[in-house]
């Protein structure tokens, strides 16, 4: 089975230990003597990058009107982190550390346990319930159909049935989770290289191996439908913004979560602007008329890792025994089943 992302909806872990810089909307600042600058003069956005925040990307119902929370609430969360980050060390799981009980969900949020997840630097914390800042409600905008098809997904997640290879997730079948998720994936493989070059950002996501080679010398789109668009970038002053369209139709496969899926109606608009040395602020406005009713906008702060970090193999099917071994085992089920009746 693929290493999930471990980004479900409403299932990010509440834990941290540092506060994180103030994230509200995309910055408008203009572009800074202080930011570092590559050979040929943009801005260097160069290095590994991953979210280690505890900021769901929906707002949770508990906090349905709340932007924020207090003081009090923010300490009691470092707290809480300090004490799941001793007991993740201990090698305790499930609700020990921060995840549901394995009896409350016995496979989404508990595909692997601690030992297959590299949390790294203890979790920051913030006072933002969401990472959603648009709708103002932090919750995503499903149409009808796409809510149907959350559920859905929800409910045959790691079950099956199993009877075809297109019945596991695009993420079991190890193609991929998703552009829309690709940048802030957590402890589960979500590392991003960052690599510039005259007219090029080249994005390499360790998570299956995913790459985006974006253009930013203000060629326009190419009418090539892609698994993850096509992407062109430009510079507004210190902030990469890059435009993807073009994506082919795969909402007829299966996804772990809808809220990644692409379309052909699907448009990306993210933008990276380095707000001090070790912080990126990540923007991205998704809109896809095929899931949403309106476009929405997350604002996500992306910590640099040290320069000796290395992206490491992804071996997401090694030897490639798990697709047979699921399908198999899928057989197996329904023969029992059938004589059971």
């Amino acid at each position: 089975m693929a290493i999930r992302s471990g980004v479900a909806i409403a299932s990010l872990a509440v834990a941290g230990l540092m506060a994180l810089p103030a994230c509200g909307p995309p910055s408008s600042t203009a572009a800074s003597s202080t930011t570092p600058r590559t050979a040929w003069g943009h801005p260097d956005l160069q290095g590994v990058w991953r979210y280690e925040g505890a900021i769901p990307l929906e707002r949770p119902e508990q906090f349905a009107g709340r932007a924020s929370l207090t003081e009090k609430e923010v300490a009691e969360r470092r707290q809480l982190e300090q004490e799941q980050a001793a007991k993740r060390l201990a090698g305790q799981e499930g609700a020990a550390v921060g995840r549901r009980s394995v009896a409350e969900s016995p496979i989404r949020g508990n595909e692997y346990n601690s030992f297959w997840q590299d949390h790294g630097r203890p979790r920051q914390v913030s006072s933002r319930t969401s990472l959603i800042v648009d709708p103002s409600d932090g919750r995503l905008p499903f149409t009808a159909d796409a809510r149907k098809a959350e559920a859905r997904a929800s409910a045959r997640y790691g079950v099956g049935p199993y009877e075809s290879y297109l019945d596991p997730d695009t993420g079991e079948r190890c193609l991929t989770d998703g552009v829309t998720g690709m940048m802030w994936q957590g402890p589960n493989g979500g590392h991003n290289r960052i690599v510039q070059s005259p007219g090029y950002v080249t994005i390499l996501h360790e998570e299956y191996r995913d790459r985006r080679v974006i253009p930013v010398d203000g060629r326009p789109h190419k009418n090539i439908r892609q698994w993850f668009g096509d992407a062109v970038g430009r510079w507004e002053g210190d902030t990469l913004v890059v435009d993807t369209t073009n994506f082919i139709d795969r909402t007829n496969y299966e996804w772990a979560n809808i809220w990644t899926r692409p379309s052909e109606s699907l448009h990306l608009v993210e933008r990276f602007k380095r707000i001090d040395a070790n912080t990126m602020e990540y923007t991205i406005t998704v809109e896809d008329p095929t899931t949403f009713t309106r476009p929405w906008t997350a604002v996500i702060p992306i910590s640099k890792l040290s320069g000796d970090t290395q992206i490491y193999e992804y071996a997401c099917h090694e030897g490639n025994y798990a697709m047979p071994n699921l399908l198999r085992g899928g057989r197996t089920d329904a023969a029992r089943a059938a004589s059971s009746r």
